[in-house]
């Protein structure tokens, strides 16, 4: 991997806005890369502002380089601690690119193939209570095609701390008739698998599973061994205790006239973990969220920073791991990042998805957004650009293009000057 290095970076009118944050140093700077930064920092200060987003770190990768990164804001609100680009925290749905990548490792290898029946795979079996002859396949579960939905009690496993339930039994629990956590209703759409698309959570935790039943090893173990090491993700795991929680940013819930700004999966308002009264609060503030996890936890519960997220695109656009492999072959790669699925205004491939513009081509890459946080990852592999963007705040937008969407979309479009 490329080696780079970093240097602080706090101007006397970000301060005042109470902004503190690290830069990448360029070998040789430019004034038209220095204009370029100054503007970016005008205009995430002003959104940061505007949206009410406590703490900020971007990035942005140009042929295949790191050129510039910096934070924004604050991790941790009451200790001053600045946001950085080597700050912790749960990245959200980007986490899913992750189990996808681990089950594709598998297919690179021979392992699995998509069109596989996912009961092949398991101990247990999984069927939709509807049609009962209509397999769920490994290529349902990459582009949410499965017909498995995020019932109530997807969203109220959410808790502190690491889940005290393994990936399998969370699964068994909700997948299978009898299970406590099984409900033939609310756990399964009214559409046979691969008869409809709608975005889907629980799928990629059995999807999870199925790499470590086919890996023979706990999911964990084999995203370390084939992803976080070979790329020098020292810092990243799926579990709270395996990571420094001192480097872990606060995710935080903007609160306004009693109401929590945030997402809703299952059908009920994730409100703010750890903190049942928070909904009662009637004056404008920032509610901190525990450290929280789920047992469905390759769906989104990933921790890493931006310069880590760094390392995991430079190999999606080709830089190869310790050992001399690429992280999946080339033409894995482009199969992944070809339209498979999706509805209105919305393009998925496998796993990966694309935001579009009139007149633009595809932007490829997955976003992110969980309570007190969201996350966005862009890809453009036509000149090794990508853009990292995290932030411990939940935009929460009931419509239109979220934040963190326009915010690496922004970095990519002038990804050439910085």
């Amino acid at each position: 991997m490329k080696s780079y290095r970093f240097e602080s970076h706090v101007d006397r009118r970000l301060f005042l806005l109470g902004l503190a944050g690290t830069t990448a140093a360029l070998a040789s700077p430019t004034l038209k890369a220095s204009d370029a930064r100054a503007a970016a920092d005008e205009y995430f200060v002003r959104r940061m502002a505007s949206e009410h987003i406590p703490g900020l770190a971007v990035a942005v990768v140009r042929d295949r380089k790191l050129v510039w990164s910096k934070g924004y804001g604050w991790a941790n609100i009451s200790k001053q601690i600045p946001m950085t680009p080597d700050t912790i925290q749960n990245i959200a749905s980007v986490s899913k690119t992750f189990t996808a990548t681990a089950a594709m490792q598998l297919v690179d290898a021979g392992r699995i193939k998509l069109d596989d029946e996912v009961n092949r795979h398991l101990d247990f079996v999984v069927q939709h209570p509807l049609y009962r002859n209509s397999p769920i396949t490994i290529r349902h579960l990459l582009t949410h095609q499965s017909a498995i939905e995020d019932g109530p009690a997807y969203a109220q496993a959410y808790a502190c701390s690491d889940p005290t339930l393994s990936l399998e039994e969370w699964l068994r629990a909700y997948l299978v008739p009898g299970g406590r956590f099984y409900d033939a209703e609310r756990n399964f759409q009214k559409w046979a698998p691969g008869k409809g698309f709608l975005y889907n959570n629980v799928a990629f935790g059995l999807l999870g599973h199925v790499v470590e039943r086919v890996s023979g090893m706990p999911f964990e173990d084999y995203c370390k061994k084939k992803i976080f090491e070979p790329f020098g993700m020292k810092a990243t795991s799926w579990y709270l205790r395996n990571i420094d929680q001192s480097r872990h940013s606060i995710p935080y819930s903007w609160v306004s006239g009693g109401k929590v700004r945030g997402p809703v999966w299952g059908g009920l308002p994730s409100s703010v973990i750890g903190d049942p009264g928070a909904t009662t609060r009637v004056n404008n503030d920032y509610a901190s969220n525990c450290l929280y996890n789920h047992p469905n936890l390759p769906d989104g519960f990933l921790r890493t920073s931006v310069h880590q997220l760094v390392r995991y695109a430079q190999a999606y656009l080709g830089e190869r791991g310790t050992d001399g492999s690429p992280l999946l072959r080339a033409e894995t790669i482009e199969q992944m990042f070809r339209p498979a699925s999706g509805d209105e205004g919305r393009t998925f491939g496998l796993c990966w998805n694309a935001s579009s513009h009139p007149g633009k081509p595809l932007l490829w890459g997955h976003g992110g957004s969980d309570p007190g946080v969201n996350s966005n990852l862009r890809l453009r592999f036509k000149d090794g650009v990508a853009a990292v963007v995290l932030m411990n705040g939940n935009i929460g937008r009931p419509s239109g293009t979220p934040a963190p969407l326009e915010f690496a979309e922004y970095l990519v479009e002038h990804s050439q000057q910085f």
